[in-house]
């Protein structure tokens, strides 16, 4: 069997991984750009290692890499960070993030009533009984509870800082979604980690899963152009060949580009109820300096404006030079503009917050900057995950193909999303395979 797989990022080269286990596979891995892990490529720069994608890992130990770890025999290091570290800005006052039990006795978001109150919601989210699940929306829910609304701006902010997206938004997110997400989220023991030495740790070792087998390949800097599906057989175009031949396709990449790819084809019509899917965007700011600049905290919130700052290096230490720090800025940002000069102004005001939470909490940062990189639109998820948005079924009916990527149904959020879709499409094709034997036998 011989598989096409278009897209390098996490979803295309876990689906690849686990197919190419397989002997009775071969196939090719078609990557546009000049490099793999798609938006979770990392570059150096000055000694530094900038994440074009967030490497952090929410609930580590109930993630879909402790299953790859195994199933693909990786071998990875992680860190948690430091909830003790961990501060949010409220009206100009710093204060500990309620993210377990000590710091929610501690922190002065809520009062202490408040605190008996969202200590008791969490308990209901993890016994898999509060009544958000039964709710289409997280707006709809908060509408009708009876909380103060501290305990309701504390349940958005929560939601923003997991999806990456403003609190509008958070309030579109369906309550199905949340229960279960932060069911698994305080279950965990390690509710967050980094992956010591960015993404590429995990995507250079299942490129070279995939390229142990010899009769598989990974093609960058090969787009492909087209798709045509005769006699059963797929039949690929890119820039440098003009037919190459294929007995499954898995489309690992954001629905937009699937969209145009396919959009000549019959299946074209599929695709249509997913065009309208909004992407998840946020502005990016990072700043490296060539010595540490010490901080009680090393992630800072500000509920007011919803920008935060993580002091990557204090969880990775391999992304700065020795001695160094990286500090890593985060805007969520709204998508509804009425013309292009309101998105503009309202980009520069987000990237001025940005810059002012820095004054704030970092002083003379902008003279001691050895790197920065700023970054006003930078895609978090190809699709947004609420209410009014349709994740992408990794099997599609009606057409032959698979789908894998954040934008597709599977496990988790954002990155997990891309592991367990990557290894759900593989496993599928795979499970086919078998039954078409069972039947010829």
């Amino acid at each position: 069997m011989k598989i096409a797989i278009i897209g390098g990022g996490l979803a295309g080269l876990t689906a690849a991984a686990y197919l190419s286990k397989n002997p009775e596979t071969e196939g090719t891995v078609f990557e546009r750009s000049p490099q793999l892990g798609g938006r979770a490529f990392t570059y150096e720069k000055s000694g530094f290692t900038l994440n074009f994608g967030a490497h952090a890992v929410y609930g580590f130990d109930r993630h879909t890499l402790q299953m790859m770890e195994q199933e693909l025999q990786l071998h990875f290091d992680s860190k948690q960070v430091d909830k003790r570290k961990v501060v949010y800005a409220k009206n100009g006052v710093l204060t500990p993030a309620p993210l377990d039990f000590v710091n929610i006795m501690k922190t002065d978001v809520l009062t202490v009533k408040e605190k008996l109150r969202f200590v008791a919601e969490v308990a209901a989210v993890i016994g898999n009984v509060h009544h958000l699940k039964n709710y289409a929306t997280l707006g709809e829910y908060l509408d009708q509870a009876h909380s103060s609304e501290d305990v309701k701006e504390l349940w958005e902010h929560l939601v923003c800082s997991n999806f990456f997206i403003t609190p509008e938004d958070a309030r579109q997110v369906s309550g199905e979604v949340i229960a279960e997400y932060y069911h698994n989220l305080f279950l965990s023991n390690r509710p967050v980690n980094y992956i010591i030495g960015s993404w590429s740790t995990i995507t250079n070792q299942l490129a070279d899963k995939i390229r142990n087998n010899r009769r598989w390949d990974i093609a960058v800097k090969e787009a492909v152009e087209a798709i045509d599906y005769v006699d059963g057989q797929f039949r690929l175009k890119t820039k440098t060949r003009e037919e190459l031949i294929f007995d499954q396709v898995i489309l690992a990449m954001p629905i937009q580009q699937a969209g145009k790819l396919l959009d000549s084809t019959p299946w074209a019509d599929k695709l249509a109820a997913y065009n309208a899917n909004s992407c998840t965007e946020v502005l990016v700011y990072d700043v490296g300096f060539n010595h540490v600049v010490a901080r009680p905290f090393h992630y800072i919130s500000d509920m007011d404006h919803k920008v935060f700052i993580s002091d990557v290096s204090a969880t990775d230490h391999t992304v700065a030079p020795a001695g160094g720090q990286l500090l890593q800025g985060i805007a969520y940002l709204n998508d509804t503009f009425e013309d292009e000069e309101q998105k503009k102004r309202y980009l520069d005001e987000r990237l001025q917050q940005m810059e002012a939470l820095f004054d704030t909490h970092y002083p003379g940062w902008r003279e001691q900057a050895e790197v920065k990189r700023v970054s006003k639109k930078a895609m978090v998820s190809s699709i947004k995950n609420i209410h009014s948005n349709q994740l992408l079924p990794v099997q599609l009916p009606g057409t032959p193909l698979f789908f894998c990527g954040d934008g597709c149904e599977g496990k988790g959020e954002l990155a997990e999303r891309s592991f367990s879709s990557g290894r759900a499409a593989a496993q599928r094709i795979l499970a086919e395979r078998l039954q078409l034997h069972a039947v010829a036998q």
